[in-house]
């Protein structure tokens, strides 16, 4: 299991909560386009404020998921910087 230092978490959340929040506006902007073309009524008349939840859901899914990637990578980085270290004092 993999914990990530404080540092790395708050930098990347930092980053990439505004990019993740408009990802989040356009998948539902999608979703209630398709959903009103389909229904001939707007999505939010169907299921009212219960349309939140699904929204913050994906919103938190999202980031989930975009921080789980960058810790991946970062993790993948000090690996192969440590690889490298390694082969060049053996030399």
């Amino acid at each position: 299991m993999m914990l990530p230092s404080f540092r790395l978490y708050h930098f990347a959340v930092k980053r990439m909560w505004r990019r993740m929040l408009l990802l989040t506006l356009l998948f539902w902007a999608g979703v209630c386009g398709v959903y009103a073309l389909l229904n001939d009524n707007a999505i939010w008349q169907e299921y009212g404020w219960w349309l939140a939840l699904p929204v913050c859901g994906s919103y938190f899914l999202f980031m989930d998921v975009s921080l789980m990637l960058v810790m991946l990578r970062h993790g993948e980085k000090k690996k192969w910087k440590r690889y490298r270290l390694k082969n060049k004092f053996e030399e």
